[in-house]
Parts: C-alpha cells; sequence; structure tokens
C-alpha cells in the first residue's frame, strides 16, 4: 500500500505539472499577442506623429512661400515705377548732372553701305594641303 500511496503521489505531481506547462503556455502565447498588439499600435501612432509633422512642416514651407511671393510682387511693382522713361530722365538730370546732347557731341554714322562678301581665290590644292598639314605639325613641335 505504501508503494501505491507513493505511485498516486507521483501521478498527482504529475497531473499538476501539466496543468501548470498548459497555463505557462498560455501565458507566454498572451504575452506574445499582446506585445504584438502593443507594437502595432506603436507603429500607427509613430506613423500617425510623422504625418502631423510633415503637415506642419508643409504649412510653415507654404507660408514662407506666399510671404516671399508677395514680396517679390512689391519689389516688381517698384522695379516697374523705375523704368519709366520720365523716372530715369530725372533720375540722370538730379543725380548725375547730365543734360542733352549739344550737337558738338553728336556723331553721325553712315550705313548705308552695302553688305558685301568677297571669296578669295587661292591655291587649295590636294598638294597644298598636305604640305600644310605636315607645316603645322612641325611646327607644332619645334
Amino acid at each position: 500500500m505504501f508503494k501505491a500511496g507513493s505511485s498516486k503521489k507521483s501521478k498527482l505531481n504529475t497531473g499538476k505539472a501539466t496543468s501548470h506547462n498548459s497555463k505557462t503556455s498560455i501565458n507566454k502565447s498572451t504575452v506574445i499577442s499582446v506585445a504584438i498588439i502593443a507594437s502595432m499600435a506603436f507603429l500607427v501612432l509613430f506613423r500617425g506623429l510623422m504625418i502631423t509633422s510633415g503637415y506642419e512642416k508643409l504649412e510653415e514651407r507654404s507660408a514662407l512661400l506666399s510671404e516671399t511671393v508677395a514680396e517679390n510682387q512689391k519689389i516688381q511693382f517698384k522695379i516697374d515705377q523705375m523704368l519709366d522713361l520720365k523716372n530715369i530722365e530725372t533720375i540722370a538730370k538730379n543725380t548725375f548732372n547730365m543734360g542733352a546732347p549739344s550737337k558738338s557731341q553728336t556723331i553721325y554714322i553712315n550705313l548705308d553701305q552695302a553688305d558685301e562678301v568677297k571669296k578669295v581665290k587661292g591655291d587649295n590644292s590636294f598638294f597644298d594641303s598636305v604640305k600644310n598639314f605636315f607645316g603645322g605639325i612641325v611646327e607644332y613641335f619645334s
């Protein structure tokens, strides 16, 4: 009987160990599942943070662009005002003490000449070409 009782204890212990192993495997799978879900949630939150950061940068650059465009329009308006011929004449007279040219400063150029191209006839034989080629080579090395 003593042996039988001890075998019952070993069977009971074996039964407890089996139930403990199943609880451990359930706990491991639960921990893994929770870790996977937590990492997925972290990735979703991180992606949302990156998108928000990108939108903020985009808004800053859009504001900078609109400011730059407005400044360019103001500068272009000033340039257009400065290119007025009356304004240029006023600046030339007042700032640089310039005036209309006198008759002694006027120079006339005759543009009635005909446009002509003259071809000069030369010795363009094959032997002259070879002579000029080798002459250039000798000149280069000397």
